[in-house]
């Protein structure tokens, strides 16, 4: 890497970072989801052991999950605390992607301005600007791109080495690792097909993958296999949420969340590349953007997680685009305005992505000050023992800030009738019947109810038609609300 180039591409990293880090710790919390992961990363820190054995979700149950991600942040909590950690390492994670497009836009375009180019893009990709999002997926999605670009080079030694070591993090870091194997076949098919060499390394290092995966993912999830079948590999998610876990949204949507040039590139270089060049360089690369669509379109990849990694594809095709979009105003009249050109080009890029990029970033899903503020509360007021219902992206706050256990969350393996416990909880929220609300509190043996901002508007309620004070007491009121459950509908009277 020239010089020059060298300090373009810190730049970007650098920009990236701050910018990141700089939206980060504006906002003052974490995403729901995160507080389940900060949670094991604080027990593996004090105990070295992973929380399988959970006492607080749902009353308690045995979590089985991929730990790799929460052993990685506990050590490094020794030197950082995890406070920083929570908010630099997903930050400076996604950062290096910037890096690691532009090493992968090389290595096919062999262009170090188209590469710089799709480097700036992946630094600024709207989907994945979640910036207080912490969890796996955040480290999984660079080692993923660092696992492409060693394959890309795996007839050096080195890169074999950095292969098998990246691909035994992923095996421990996300079960999604699957799609990488699913692309592998795909891109076999279409080198197959296009009667393209296919190098005797790339055959053994996928066989080596495939069974090495498997039998990770056997050891990890054998408990749950036996338990739940194949229909582990869905999560055991509720039929009742299953679109927010896998959405269809609109076609303008996923535009503005990808960006609409990078599309529109990479459809010209994926027609292109299949039809017209027969770019093998290419062919991996659009074998994992298909294998990842066919798994979401299953249900079986997380639709926020597969469309990142869609864009970040579309991020390294753009390069390709550059390339062939440069050399083709060099060979006409415009040759002497190519510069121009790519400041179009340039500008435009720069109002399709940063908007949608800051819209992202300001609008993503945290719970408030005050709500927290609510469930410290419930921490040193409630019994030891006592179980809360809240909303249900509310039950990681239960978990972590009350340390108390929660009714239901949304870790959703091995937990039976799910569905059925998932449809109590909309009719604690949604029912106007005492009676119905007080039975489902007796038998889940459920002592506090907690509405939040965040509740009123999952149900778009403004409060519980069923709350009296003969059988609730209004021990929290602000604007989160805490309830005491007082009646018992078997006893017939106050408890």
């Amino acid at each position: 890497m020239k010089g020059k180039v060298g300090y373009w591409l810190l730049a970007i990293f650098l920009i990236t970072i701050v910018l990141r880090l700089t939206i980060a710790f504006l906002t003052p919390n974490l995403t729901y989801d995160s507080y389940f992961h900060v949670r094991h990363v604080e027990y593996i820190a004090d105990t070295g052991l992973p929380l399988y054995s959970d006492p607080l979700s749902y009353g308690g149950r045995i979590n089985t999950f991929l730990p790799f991600f929460h052993y990685f942040t506990a050590f490094l909590s020794i030197f950082i605390p995890l406070g920083l950690l929570v908010k630099l390492i997903p930050n400076i994670a996604i950062a290096t992607l910037t890096i690691l497009v532009y090493l992968i836009s090389k290595k096919i375009t062999n262009n170090e301005n188209a590469s710089l180019f799709s480097a700036a893009i992946a630094g600024v990709l709207p989907i994945l600007y979640s910036t207080n999002y912490f969890g796996p997926s955040t480290l999984f999605l660079p080692l993923v791109f660092l696992l492409i670009y060693s394959f890309m080079n795996i007839k050096e030694s080195f890169h074999v080495y950095l292969y098998i070591l990246t691909f035994l993090i992923l095996s421990v870091t996300s079960p999604s690792t699957i799609f990488i194997l699913i692309g592998f076949l795909i891109y076999l098919l279409l080198s197959v097909l296009e009667s393209k060499r296919i190098n005797k390394s790339e055959i053994e290092i996928m066989i080596f993958s495939l069974f090495f995966f498997l039998w990770v993912q056997f050891i990890v999830y054998k408990e749950v296999l036996l338990k739940e079948g194949l229909g582990f590999i869905w999560q055991n998610v509720p039929t009742q949420i299953i679109q927010q876990y896998f959405p269809v949204i609109s076609v303008a949507e996923a535009l503005v969340l990808i960006s609409i040039i990078p599309f529109v590139a990479g459809i010209f270089v994926v027609y292109r590349s299949l039809f017209q060049l027969k770019n093998q360089k290419a062919f991996l690369l659009i074998s994992l953007a298909i294998s990842t669509t066919i798994l979401t379109w299953l249900k079986v990849i997380e639709f926020g997680l597969s469309l990142s990694f869609f864009a970040i594809i579309l991020a390294i095709l753009f390069a390709i685009f550059y390339q062939d979009l440069s050399r083709y105003v060099q060979k006409t009249k415009f040759y002497n305005y190519h510069k121009g050109i790519s400041l179009t080009l340039a500008i435009l890029v720069i109002i399709t992505i940063i908007p949608p990029a800051l819209n992202v970033a300001l609008n993503q899903e945290i719970p408030s000050n005050e709500e927290i503020d609510a469930f410290k509360w419930l921490k040193d007021n409630a019994a030891q023992d006592a179980v809360v219902a809240a909303e249900l992206q509310d039950g990681h706050l239960i978990t972590y800030y009350s340390k108390k256990k929660n009714f239901i969350d949304n870790q959703f393996n091995l937990i039976k009738d799910i569905d059925k416990r998932f449809k109590s909880l909309n009719s604690l929220f949604l029912t106007k019947f005492q009676t119905q609300a007080i039975s489902i509190f007796d038998d889940h043996k459920i002592s506090y109810l907690v509405l939040t901002e965040n509740a009123k508007n999952t149900y778009n309620i403004k409060q519980l038609d069923y709350v009296d004070e003969d059988c609730f007491d209004l021990v929290y009121d602000a604007q989160t609300k805490i309830y005491k459950v007082r009646c018992e509908l078997t006893a017939g009277q106050e408890s």
